[in-house]
């Protein structure tokens, strides 16, 4: 697809900057800066979604342009993008989906709660990609509270399918419930850690789950309950590390008087 396609004001995105010399949680106002009106919002989305835009030169504007134009779709509240934007999940060497997509959700408003309900539950899709939906459910559910049981709902329909599910997938969903204080997910979450199907480096041991969800108290607990297992190989490292720390400290080199070693003279023959 040729860059001259695109028409004014979307046409400008394509040279608006590079966004790590702007804020990143503060966005530009795009509507307000570039003019940009729900009649922009087809080309917006093309934009949006142009991988032939991701895989110019690095150095060159334009490749910044699909953020910007994300960013000015959720300033536009344009429902239009809710399902065209997931096709985007999918880039998993691209960070700035992964931080920015739950974010252009919030902005989209509920409006994409079914879609990102059906993703997250497609296990078609691979699990990074429906991380992103459940963390644009969170973001959702942040913005617009009267919205959180519709956003909690999808979550807890997925981690029913907690043996199935991959860690991962287990644990960015039982992290994403407890920051919505979502009591009625610890039936759940004790199933799901009855697997052994949770990364507790990341959320912590089911006691310490209890505790954040207010169903027990600290005092209910032995120390070693709070304590979260290392995954296998962070866990390798650290015993590494131990056994590292343990060795005798080396010799300093370099300093003082090193000693000659001793030349043995050899016996003369007798003539």
């Amino acid at each position: 697809m040729s860059l001259d396609t695109y028409r004014d004001p979307v046409a400008k995105l394509l040279t608006y900057g590079d966004c790590h010399e702007m804020d990143l949680r503060d966005w530009h106002n795009y509507p307000e800066t570039l003019g940009l009106t729900t009649d922009d919002v087809p080309e917006l989305i093309r934009m949006a979604t142009d991988r032939t835009l991701w895989e110019i030169e690095s150095d060159d504007l334009e490749i910044w342009a699909p953020i910007h134009a994300w960013r000015a779709l959720g300033q536009l509240h344009a429902e239009a993008a809710i399902a065209p934007l997931t096709q985007l999940f999918e880039e998993d060497d691209h960070d700035w989906v992964t931080e920015e997509m739950p974010k252009v959700y919030a902005m989209l408003g509920p409006a994409a709660i079914p879609v990102l309900a059906d993703y997250l539950t497609n296990a078609s899709h691979q699990t990074w990609a429906r991380n992103i939906s459940v963390d644009s459910l969170l973001e959702i559910a942040r913005s617009h509270p009267e919205s959180r049981d519709a956003c909690v709902a999808p979550m807890l329909q997925q981690l029913e399918s907690f043996a199935e599910n991959d860690t991962d997938l287990n644990t960015i969903l039982i992290s994403d419930l407890l920051d919505l204080k979502a009591v009625e997910a610890a039936p759940l979450i004790e199933q799901a850690f009855e697997t052994e199907n949770v990364d507790e480096f990341m959320v912590g041991t089911w006691a310490s789950i209890q505790i954040e969800l207010g169903l027990k108290q600290e005092s209910d607990f032995a120390p070693e309950d709070l304590k979260p297992k290392m995954p296998p190989g962070l866990d390798e490292i650290r015993q590494i590390i131990e056994k590292l720390d343990a060795l005798p400290p080396p010799k300093p080199q370099g300093f003082g008087k090193t000693a000659q070693p001793k030349v043995q003279k050899g016996k003369k023959k007798k003539k």
